[in-house]
């Protein structure tokens, strides 16, 4: 019996202390790669943001408060109304190397639209800038983008087209001259100049 149970003992170990086979291809899970999402790497189109927004024009709408007092002197805190534009159309800025419209200039658009439908044979020239970084090359071709953007979202909203010409002038025409932030800011804009 002593034997019998020995034998048990030492079967149990050599079974149990066996190498376990090992496969010749030894797999590694593929690491999976989230891909952004297309909306995620392409900017909106003016057409979606639009609809974001829910911007509707209402020609009944008082857009323009009647106690806002046009500056009569050009300064600062005129520039960063109506840039080098024709007033009351204010003028849109731009985050910089952007031509995708901020967030914040929406209601700014939406004020100079209104004005346009109230005055139908207004002719506007859309004069994109920009401040004075990058090659002069760049920044002409990115005041053009800025301004055709601008444009966009006129037409969308109603005004014709035939009412609406653009140009750069690139970092050419600065209203700050000084290189901080401050002064490019106020640089990186489309004006709206009226052109009857």
């Amino acid at each position: 019996m002593k034997r019998f149970l020995y034998l048990v003992i030492i079967c149990f170990f050599l079974f149990s202390c066996a190498k376990k086979e090992v496969p010749s291809v030894i797999e590694t899970p593929t690491p999976v790669i989230e891909k952004p999402k297309e909306e995620d790497k392409k900017p909106k189109k003016v057409e979606e943001k639009i609809r974001e927004k829910e911007i509707e024009v209402n020609a009944t709408e008082e857009v323009f408060k009647p106690e806002e007092i046009i500056p009569q002197k050009k300064d600062k805190k005129y520039w960063e109304l109506y840039g080098r534009g024709s007033a009351p159309l204010l003028a849109i800025f731009f985050d910089f190397d952007e031509y995708s419209i901020r967030d914040d200039m929406w209601d700014r658009i939406k004020q100079n639209v209104k004005y346009l439908l109230e005055h139908p044979k207004i002719k506007v020239e859309l004069q994109g800038n920009c401040d004075e970084r990058g090659t002069n090359e760049y920044n002409m071709a990115l005041g053009a983008k800025r301004a055709q953007e601008i444009k966009k979202v006129l037409i969308k909203f109603g005004i014709e087209e035939n009412r609406i010409n653009t140009i750069s002038f690139g970092e050419e025409k600065p209203l700050c001259k000084e290189s901080n932030e401050e002064c490019w800011a106020i640089n990186r804009r489309v004006d709206f100049i009226i052109i009857k």
